[in-house]
């Protein structure tokens, strides 16, 4: 596949094992080119350089949580289309409550499931425009 038509991928997760799991995931299509960030405050630093169709992003992270972030990249005009799947290792679904009132695309509780993870980020970005 042409890198050129490889969809961009930014993970943000102040954990490198996620970051790690995620990019093995996703790497193994051939079908992403993929940065990380360690939380909101570097992503949002990497957002003005790297444009990616898509942000996996962490809820809880220091520094900048991914709650913060997600309402900074749906505020800017620029950034606001891009596809967002919010994260989390706080079980119970008040993670996800809260990320759906943000207009993130989906999310999930960690430990992710592998296949419906990849099958997911899979759909949104081939749904974009």
């Amino acid at each position: 596949m042409i890198s050129a038509f490889k969809k961009k991928i930014l993970i943000v997760d102040d954990e490198q094992e996620v970051r790690d799991s995620i990019r093995r995931c996703l790497m193994a299509s051939g079908a992403y080119i993929i940065e990380e960030a360690i939380n909101g405050s570097d992503a949002i630093e990497a957002l003005k350089t790297y444009a990616p169709e898509l942000i996996i992003i962490d809820v809880k992270m220091p520094v900048k949580g991914g709650y913060e972030t997600c309402m900074h990249i749906k505020s800017d005009l620029n950034m606001k289309n891009i596809k967002i799947v919010g994260i989390s290792g706080v079980s119970g679904g008040i993670g996800g409550a809260f990320m759906e009132v943000l207009g993130v695309d989906a999310y999930f509780e960690k430990p992710l499931d592998i296949n419906k993870f990849r099958e997911r980020i899979a759909k949104l970005l081939q749904d974009q425009k």
